[in-house]
């Protein structure tokens, strides 16, 4: 399944999934007498069911669909079966309690709570990708924005930080990348919904799953480099020392590229010879 079919695919698991958790939403808070009391239970509970009832065709087919693509993704993970538990604990609430409308406030507890535990294991932990995009992405922009060579009518001359506090944030975002390797203990690496779109360069997260699982000793021998280079540069910074902290943020730099063109882009020709131009080895 190519990549732009995978991305369809999911655009219509989630807007169908988006449209019946609405509506069950909206059923669930009448159920509980909490909104929408201009109408009858049976009135919301029947008004709703056929749109209720695509929203669900759809989602299902197309999760489907998402499974066939990748079964293995799925049947590995413990959070893929704890949701389906969940749902079927919902068909039992459902046929229990809300077909003949008995006890409707339990069935609209109970529903309510399933729901949003569905929601929680289809989200899962987060991946090394979330932590990366959330953390440390924007915490190595701030670092190597930190110190600069800087070249202008004045000559060429450093630009660092000035201010106790500007060197305290470093310092902050520094301790962020120095536990990186924390990041791939059983983590995932991406969910299957975080396809590349340049697949000739970039590898899929089932590729990086292996890619990781292949051999974890490499994996935490490369993070440690990350780290090693963020310990050396947070001893710079507490000894203020610009040239050592810009000789340790191009280790960082490194490192970080090191391990991107391992699992992230191994296949790009580009960035693999400009690695080998930048001394950056090991991948």
């Amino acid at each position: 399944m190519s990549s732009y079919v995978y991305l369809a695919l999911l655009a219509v698991h989630v807007a169908s999934l988006a449209l019946f958790g609405g509506l069950v939403l909206a059923t669930d808070l009448r159920l509980l007498e909490i909104g929408l009391r201009g109408y009858s239970v049976e009135e919301i509970v029947e008004g709703l069911r056929s749109p209720r009832r695509v929203g669900l065709t759809l989602a299902v087919l197309s999760g489907l669909a998402l499974f066939v693509a990748h079964p293995e993704q799925y049947l590995n993970d413990g959070w893929f079966w704890a949701k389906i538990a969940l749902l079927l604990l919902l068909v039992l609430n459902y046929a229990m309690f809300l077909r003949g409308l008995k006890r409707p406030r339990l069935a609209g507890g109970l529903s309510l709570l399933l729901w949003t535990a569905v929601v929680c294991a289809g989200r899962g932990p987060a991946t090394i990708k979330d932590v990366m995009h959330s953390m440390v992405d924007p915490s190595g922009d701030s670092v190597f924005a930190s110190v600069q060579e800087v070249g202008d009518e004045h000559g060429a001359h450093q630009q660092a930080p000035q201010t106790g506090e500007e060197w305290q944030d470093l310092r902050q975002r520094l301790e962020i990348l120095e536990r990186t390797p924390i990041l791939v203990d059983g983590r995932r690496a991406a969910r299957m919904r975080d396809r590349s779109r340049n697949p000739q360069s970039e590898s899929q997260p089932e590729e990086i799953e292996r890619a990781l699982d292949s051999d974890r000793g490499a994996v935490e021998r490369r993070a440690r480099k990350l780290q090693n280079a963020a310990a050396l540069a947070i001893r710079a910074v507490d000894a203020r020392d610009t040239p050592a902290l810009l000789r340790s943020i191009d280790s960082i730099d490194k490192a970080c590229e090191n391990c991107h063109l391992h699992y992230w882009y191994p296949n790009d020709k580009r960035a693999r010879q400009a690695a080998k131009e930048d001394g950056v080895t090991d991948y």
